[in-house]
């Protein structure tokens, strides 16, 4: 697959009354909330999402547990969603400055997911949704691995509509399978026994996670060195 660009990506912005002296910190060196039970979720999601996407688009961002800063000189101002993507941007200078400053690269975010977990289960469904929404976040989605012990439901999805969310669509298959489309990423986000895992409709394939990677190529590695052995063995060369 050839790594393309969605139409006008777009250049840093620099604004008059930016004052470039201030620092902006990619993190506040805190311990992540309910990290234990949070970390490993959200670094499956992040992995997957980051090696999907930027194979397809040279101009994608996609992070996370890293700060967005959303008021100009003011850096006290920030949110760090779980997850984020954005499309269009400048992604070497985003890089350069260590953070998404929204004023600098031009725009908000299109798609947020936020994992839940009894810390911040609550906030994420009331005022971060706010935030995210007076922000512009595109797409606002949660995800709850425990199937609703904190979210109240597994999977919720939601896209911004004149300034309010409105949710998807969600579907519940006869396996216990909970899913909704995400038109911003072209994927199907789906609760599968309390993981989340990413469906491309148009290729009808799973997204995998690295472990699932790793695998795949340990197989294909395998398969290539049983097939010089049966070359050998015949008494072909394989390296000629």
């Amino acid at each position: 697959m050839i790594a393309k660009l969605k139409p006008s990506p777009l250049k840093p912005v620099r604004h008059p009354d930016d004052d470039l002296t201030i620092h902006y910190p990619e993190t506040d060196s805190m311990p992540l909330p309910d990290g234990r039970y949070r970390e490993p979720l959200f670094v499956e999601v992040v992995s997957t999402l980051e090696a999907y996407l930027t194979l397809k688009y040279t101009d994608v961002e996609v992070s996370g547990n890293t700060f967005i800063y959303y008021e100009m000189n003011n850096p006290r101002r920030s949110v760090s969603p779980d997850c984020y993507v954005s499309f269009g941007v400048d992604v070497d200078a985003i890089m350069e400055q260590n953070s998404y400053i929204i004023w600098r690269v031009g725009k908000p975010p299109d798609f947020a997911l936020e994992i839940a977990s009894e810390s911040t289960g609550r906030y994420d469904d009331t005022g971060k949704r706010d935030l995210y929404a007076s922000l512009g976040f595109g797409e606002y989605w949660r995800y709850d691995s425990t199937g609703g012990r904190f979210y109240q439901r597994p999977l919720v999805g939601e896209r911004l509509v004149n300034g309010e969310y409105q949710e998807f669509a969600i579907h519940e298959e006869p396996d216990g399978m909970i899913w909704a489309h995400s038109p911003t990423l072209g994927l199907d986000l789906c609760w599968d026994n309390g993981r989340l895992r990413f469906y491309d409709p148009e290729t009808g394939e799973w997204l995998q996670n690295y472990a699932e990677q790793r695998q795949r190529a340990d197989a294909a590695e395998a398969r290539i060195r049983e097939l010089e052995e049966q070359l050998r063995q015949a008494g072909i060369d394989p390296s000629v």
